[in-house]
């Protein structure tokens, strides 16, 4: 067998793409021994299952005898591209697995009647439009402005913020009888530890108020975007406020988002239990619960929660979602907007698995790209979808 040197020669390889997609026992033990035998290979190996996470399409069980069609069906394919003998890059090796994930996967899926789910009212307008300008995260007490970088981790006690940025470390006195803003734009995200343990994530575009010390019988913030929390455990009950609705909480972790009225206004609850009210409507929800919050009115159903928290760690999860909400998503972390020129009508193509959201943005557009089957060039932080 070849001595594979490059995460790419991987890539390429018919019986990794079929383990990766497969996962046999059989297979397993095979890759297990390839590893041992071939201990210089380790490094390459792990980044090829890296990069083929991030454009895996579906995750799903089946049958033995699809199992082998599909196999077949991707070794042939891979044949066909071989003897084309096309150089290829790396973002486009890694789109060339995608491609031939989709059409093998639609193969499959025509050959046994599957419908993609269609989706009525579709609001794309949001992916269209002007990129925000690239700004550090803000920190406002009273009259004053710092800025602060994006790996930087915030901390708030006695009155005043710490921040931590690899080795460097940095204070800054607050004004005790203002709220604080910290201003996340898009594009960046960031971590806050208060005064009482709680530690907040807040994601692109997040706007939370808070104060220097708490005071009285409660412990309050306001937020417009979106924050993941986990409240600490305290005798004095805690209020989280949007312009929609008000959570109340005591000690447990969950994720609101309330990015305005056109966007969804929603909370999922992780660990513990919360009240949502909107207006006159309350609700309390129980782990693994969503609520959606839309004019007092609130809608809970149970959800997988980790689609609704994993931004925090660099994944989006979906599960059938249209291709219009993963681009919001994606536009919003990496402070890009999109139009959409394809003619196609991406609120109706959906897809579930998981996006690896990387530093490059050129391979997570790979992906996008290969999922609602268009191109795509950028022009002035505008990136354009088209057949």
């Amino acid at each position: 067998m070849k001595a594979y040197y490059q995460d790419r020669d991987f890539l390429f390889d018919g019986n990794f793409i079929a383990w990766r997609l497969l996962r046999t026992e059989e297979q397993d033990l095979y890759w297990k021994r390839f590893v041992e035998e071939r201990p210089e290979c380790k490094e390459a190996l792990k980044k090829a299952i890296r990069k083929f996470n991030a454009v895996k399409i579906n995750k799903f069980e089946l049958a033995e005898p699809v199992q082998e069609n599909l196999h077949q069906r991707i070794l042939a394919d891979i044949q066909r591209r071989n003897q084309r003998r096309i150089r290829l890059t790396y973002w486009s090796a890694a789109a060339s697995i995608a491609l031939l994930l989709v059409s093998s996967l639609i193969l499959f899926f025509q050959s046994h009647s599957i419908q993609p789910v269609q989706y009525d009212n579709p609001n794309i307008e949001a992916i269209i439009g002007q990129a925000m300008p690239v700004n550090d995260i803000r920190l406002i007490s009273g009259e004053k402005t710092v800025a602060i970088k994006q790996n930087a981790s915030i901390t708030l006690q006695n009155g005043s913020i710490s921040t931590v940025e690899k080795n460097n470390v940095s204070e800054i006195s607050l004004s005790e009888n203002v709220m604080n803003k910290l201003i996340v734009p898009a594009g960046k995200r960031s971590t806050l530890r208060l005064p009482d343990g709680t530690n907040i994530w807040l994601n692109s575009g997040t706007e939370l108020d808070f104060p220097s010390k708490f005071k009285g019988n409660t412990r309050e913030i306001t937020v417009k975007g979106e924050i993941y929390i986990e409240v600490a455990k305290d005798q004095k009950p805690f209020y989280v406020n949007t312009s929609q609705f008000r959570v109340q909480v005591y000690g447990t972790k969950f994720n609101i988002s309330s990015y305005g009225e056109k966007e969804e206004n929603t909370v999922v609850l992780v660990e513990g239990s919360v009240e949502v009210t909107a207006g006159h409507t309350s609700s309390l929800l129980t782990p693994n619960e969503k609520a959606t919050i839309s004019a007092e009115k609130i809608q809970k159903e149970t959800v997988d929660i980790n689609e609704y928290i994993s931004w925090k760690d660099g994944v989006l999860i979906f599960n059938q979602t249209p291709i219009s909400e993963v681009l919001k998503k994606v536009g919003r972390y990496y402070n890009v907007n999109f139009e959409d020129n394809s003619g196609k009508k991406l609120s109706e193509k959906t897809c579930t698995g998981k996006l690896f959201l990387s530093e490059n943005l050129e391979e997570v557009m790979t992906s996008i790209s290969s999922l609602s089957a268009t191109n795509y060039h950028k022009e002035n932080n505008i990136i354009y979808l088209m057949k």
